[in-house]
């Protein structure tokens, strides 16, 4: 039953609370499913999150970009979203349209979205997309998050950059042992500080984890990317937000958002020519997220190019 919250709200919504979805990604199709139940999670000027028990869902407009978790629309209704719902409102699965307080998105005519592949790789392509991407980073100075991107000495950087030292510097170890890295399990212990550290709902410590795991299955370092998330599952569960546990959970499928695929897979390739405008458009973001993701994403690439 409605809240008296809910129920106003539902009331007293403005003409054209409908909309319809334009773009489902993988995991959220799986989520979404008939009779499911759950509630908003967040809300945001542009966005929010619904929790429906087997998974979460990130529904905006499609200028956020797609990603494995995105219900994309062409346009959500006209005003505010606080005018059709809010953090705690009840969600479900009516057929093929999702309820979520008092607005309602019709899922029929989505198209399913899935990352790109990745095109014709080897050592060459990749060290040359590499040093296009140092460049690039040069050029655009990103400057916050870990700060693993921008040179300067370690009195300027943020307070959680110097706590993400230690495990970063394990992960880097872990990549560096190569194949017997693969059959050993990682030590969560020492990883395990860099999740849930720095602002926001997807901090950046878990953001550059996201990145790392991604990047593991585009080189085909499966074994690896697997330990991985078998040693640090617990400490997720426990140490970070639920928006952010979503997204690792997909980025241990190897599924990133489109963005992050595509400045992945232009480095990889060396296509010089798109690097810039794919890092510079995963730099926009979130806050930092684009940033910290993209720098998991190279250490994983850049081990592999010296290996």
């Amino acid at each position: 039953m409605p809240t008296p919250s809910q129920a106003m709200r539902a009331r007293s919504a403005p003409v054209g609370s409908s909309c319809k979805a334009s773009v489902l990604g993988p995991l959220a199709a799986r989520t979404l499913r008939a009779g499911a139940l759950g509630r908003v999670s967040a809300r945001f000027e542009h966005s929010f999150y619904v929790d429906l028990g087997a998974g979460s869902v990130c529904v905006g407009e499609e200028s956020l970009g797609p990603g494995p978790l995105s219900v994309l629309c062409a346009r959500l209704p006209a005003g505010p979203l606080g005018a059709y719902l809010n953090a705690g409102d009840a969600a479900r699965i009516e057929g093929q349209i999702l309820v979520a307080g008092a607005l309602r998105i019709d899922l029929a005519e989505a198209r399913p979205w899935w990352p790109a592949a990745v095109g014709a790789w080897d050592r060459t392509s990749l060290l040359r997309g590499l040093a296009a991407a140092k460049a690039t980073l040069r050029a655009l100075k990103p400057s916050d998050g870990l700060h693993l991107l921008a040179p300067g000495p370690p009195s300027g950087r943020q307070p959680f950059a110097e706590a993400a030292a230690p495990p970063l510097g394990h992960l880097a170890q872990l990549l560096h042992v190569g194949c017997a890295a693969e059959a050993a399990a990682a030590d969560a212990a020492k990883i395990a500080p860099l999740i849930g550290l720095g602002p926001g709902l997807t901090p950046s410590g878990d953001d550059f984890l996201g990145g790392l795991l991604v990047a593991l299955a585009l080189v085909g370092r499966i074994a690896l990317r697997d330990r991985l998330w078998q040693a640090l599952h617990g400490a997720i569960a426990e140490r970070t937000t639920s928006i952010s546990r979503a997204h690792l959970a997909a980025a241990a499928e190897g599924l990133g958002g489109a963005r992050l695929h595509g400045a992945l897979n232009a480095i990889m390739t060396g296509a010089r020519g798109d690097i810039q405008a794919a890092c510079a458009a995963l730099g926009r973001v979130g806050h930092t997220s684009g940033w910290d993701a993209l720098a998991g994403g190279l250490l994983v690439l850049e081990t592999t190019a010296q290996a």
